[in-house]
């Protein structure tokens, strides 16, 4: 009982950083080319999360990521057939995975803006940047199961994520759903995920709770 008690104590403690932190990041601008429904905004504006790295003066990283939960997929299905017409399962495209890939793990759209135009490799055995999913701080952080660049930043990708600018990198980035121990990354008891992306100019932490 009182390592349970304990357990709870630091998960919370850990949740509560998590807020701070995350508050303290940058916000997602969702003024876009395209006008956008106000459900969607709104899912789009639940489930993304940001984070900032500065070294001195220098802004060293500016990441923008999306968890792509059911409803905001639905929600972007939506979208994507009012603006379009049609059914984004009937193209195939860069922008149109987002809608299709559903059921291959714990997915998020991350846009990344780095200094270096060569450290924005995240798709990259060597790249610079390590990063890593947890379901709780008992766990042992997953690496991405794989991590899709996209060809371009397009207006197409930018009516869906405003958050978008002139510079940086587009990337659908999908980790397991199971831990290599083979239970779910997920823990009812906690119902929150973290990704960490950390390199030797800094480490951001971007959270979401995925249940109540």
């Amino acid at each position: 009982m009182m390592r349970r008690v304990k357990y709870l104590i630091l998960f919370s403690s850990w949740l509560l950083i998590s807020v701070i932190l995350t508050n303290c990041g940058p916000r997602a601008s969702l003024r876009g080319l395209q006008e956008l429904d106000e459900e969607y905004e709104r899912l789009l504006r639940n489930w993304t999360q940001s984070g900032i790295i500065h070294r001195d003066l220098d802004r060293m990283l500016t990441v923008h990521a999306t968890y792509l939960a059911p409803d905001f997929r639905q929600a972007f299905g939506v979208q994507y057939t009012k603006i379009f017409g049609i059914d984004p399962g009937k193209v195939d495209t860069d922008l149109e995975l987002i809608a299709t890939t559903t059921g291959q793990g714990h997915e998020f759209f991350m846009f990344t803006d780095i200094t270096e135009d060569a450290w924005n490799n995240l798709d990259e055995r060597d790249a610079v940047w390590r990063m890593a999913l947890w379901g709780s701080p008992d766990q042992a952080g997953l690496p991405p199961a794989s991590i899709h660049k996209f060809r371009g930043r397009g207006p197409n990708l930018k009516a869906f994520f405003p958050y978008i600018q002139g510079f940086g990198q587009s990337y659908l980035v999908t980790f397991p759903y199971k831990q290599e121990n083979n239970e779910a990354v997920i823990n009812p008891e906690h119902g929150s995920l973290m990704i960490k992306l950390a390199s030797a100019f800094g480490t951001v932490k971007l959270h979401w709770k995925v249940q109540e």
